[in-house]
């Protein structure tokens, strides 16, 4: 009874009475339009989407231009209106009665990761806006997501200062004698050092100062600084900026577990010819250099690009003087790489004096991970002095 009532006052409405008309006419012409939905969609499928294919998208971004949505006759495709009235669409529906034309449902043209409303949702991670078969999909990281580190922002010295260049575009010129604290971005390279580094360089010259990423393993698109904090947190936006550039950053572990290799260990013992005191400071600074270091499959990594050696007279070394007390804990490194059957590391040797001359014991060594899953580096010392025992192990982290 109450149905009824409804539909009478509606029906009292001129607007109703229309929409009804439309509606008949439709359903009448139907049978004898021979225009129909091409079994192939619109080849600018990229058009529907909000942001450019390659994006990072998060849960609950709307990633759909509906106003982009190819339009078809709505008399052979009452099931597109159909669809408008299960949605509860009423400009789709109005749309569609009074020009004839109903919009491809969402769920024609997308697949995983976007809800029939065009929102994405489901994502484990921050996911990827991709067109994969004709459709739009948000696919979802894997159990692992990397990319590499490469410059964001530079430092350029000019003639009469230097210039910060973001993305080939100046934003800031600074003078020679104003380099300092409050002039020059230094999240992570102290003005000073870019000071030192200006009074060095040639005009021309370039220097690093803000990192971003790019080269994804999933072929997103690269991100800036502030886009790595936002879309995975300053954690590993921190992490990105301990090492050199051009090294691999893992920055999305999903459903997995580690799984460690034997440990193998080496000792300091006493050189006091090469300072004793030094070089247990720089076995202590080669495991806090790479302790930690996580390295994807198929990449190869440094250890970070902060840590400083002591230099010790060495009448052998290059130069007169090496950064002795590195080779015991580099023993132990290389022991735990070839165990994992990766190749011997850059820059070291299968002598007893495991790192070559001429090499940073960090950021100049390199580790190659030939395995299928990444690898984490752990390194710890025990005890103190020339008793100290250093060790090192390989945590394999193994998707579920």
């Amino acid at each position: 009874m109450e149905v009824w009532k409804i539909i009478k006052k509606y029906w009292e409405k001129k607007s109703f009475k229309i929409f009804i008309g439309l509606l008949i006419i439709i359903l009448l012409i139907a049978p004898f339009s021979a225009i129909t939905v091409n079994d192939k969609l619109d080849e600018n499928i990229v058009n529907v989407a909000k942001q450019k294919i390659g994006t990072t998208i998060l849960n609950g971004t709307d990633v759909i231009e509906d106003s982009n949505i190819q339009r078809y006759p709505t008399a052979t495709n009452l099931a597109y209106l159909i669809d408008d009235i299960g949605q509860i669409d009423i400009l789709g529906l109005f749309l569609s009665v009074s020009t004839g034309t109903v919009n491809v449902p969402i769920s024609e043209i997308t697949e995983e990761g976007i809800s029939d409303s065009g929102i994405a949702t489901g994502l484990n991670g921050p996911g990827v806006l991709v067109v994969e078969n004709g459709k739009i999909s948000v696919k979802f990281p894997k159990n692992f997501l990397w990319g590499t580190s490469v410059p964001y922002t530079y430092a350029v010295k000019t003639e009469n200062g230097l210039s910060v260049v973001e993305n080939n575009k100046t934003i800031k010129s600074i003078s020679g004698d104003n380099i300092n604290n409050n002039t020059v971005p230094h999240e992570f390279i102290p003005s000073d050092d870019i000071l030192n580094w200006y009074k060095k360089a040639d005009v021309g010259d370039k220097l690093a100062i803000e990192y971003g990423l790019s080269n994804f393993s999933d072929g997103r698109n690269s991100l800036s600084p502030t886009e790595v904090k936002y879309f995975f947190g300053e954690e590993i936006y921190n992490y990105l900026t301990l090492y050199p550039l051009n090294t691999p950053i893992l920055v999305h572990m999903y459903d997995y577990k580690e799984k460690s290799s034997e440990s193998f260990y080496s000792y300091l013992g006493s050189y006091p010819e090469y300072n004793d005191a030094n070089r247990a400071h720089n076995a202590k600074q080669f495991v806090n250099a790479w302790n930690n270091t996580i390295i994807p499959p198929g990449s190869t990594s440094s250890g970070k690009n902060i840590v400083i050696f002591t230099t010790s007279r060495d009448p052998k070394a290059p130069g007169g003087g090496a950064s002795h007390g590195v080779c015991p804990p580099a023993r132990a490194l290389r022991a735990a790489v070839l165990n994992q059957n990766f190749p011997l590391p850059v820059g070291m040797n299968w002598d007893f004096e495991a790192v070559r001359y001429g090499f940073n014991p960090s950021s100049g060594i390199k580790v190659t991970n030939t395995g299928d899953v990444p690898v984490k580096i752990v390194m710890w010392t025990e005890g103190e002095g020339t008793s100290m025992v250093i060790c090192s192990k390989i945590v394999e982290l193994v998707p579920n």
